[in-house]
């Protein structure tokens, strides 16, 4: 319980000092979740990766493109993206031509890395059974 010196030093900062110490809070924030973020960018990769060479043994060309912090998906027209953004720790995952799924490590602390694999292993089920209904293999 703070004191009456402690609720008067408090009060009397001004909107810049709170403002300050708000980013501070949310660059804290940032720093913690970009560990969880890489993980899940990590664990999404190898999935993807483990798509790409499940279609390949089908004779079917694929291509996978990743960077430290981002990662492609590609089956003929088709494709499915992951971007992390280091400066907020959100990975963003674009599929097909749907609205890109935003993951916010630093808001929602619940999110763990095995439910962006989920997601990323997931879509590309659906974009494999698409491409395969789109031309049979």
């Amino acid at each position: 319980m703070p004191n009456w010196r402690d609720e008067l030093i408090e009060a009397v900062k001004t909107k810049a000092e709170r403002e300050a110490e708000e980013a501070e809070k949310q660059r804290q924030r940032v720093r913690e979740a970009m560990t969880t973020a890489e993980a899940a960018m990590k664990l999404g990769v190898d999935a993807l990766e483990f798509a790409a060479e499940r279609v390949r043994e089908k004779g079917k060309d694929v291509s996978i493109e990743a960077a430290p912090h981002n990662v492609k998906f590609g089956l003929g027209p088709m494709a499915l993206a992951a971007e992390l953004d280091p400066s907020t720790a959100v990975i963003k995952v674009s599929y097909l031509e749907a609205k890109a799924r935003e993951f916010d490590f630093a808001r929602d602390r619940h999110i763990a890395a095995a439910d962006v694999e989920e997601y990323l292993g997931r879509r590309v089920v659906e974009l494999i059974r698409a491409a395969q209904k789109a031309t049979p293999w």
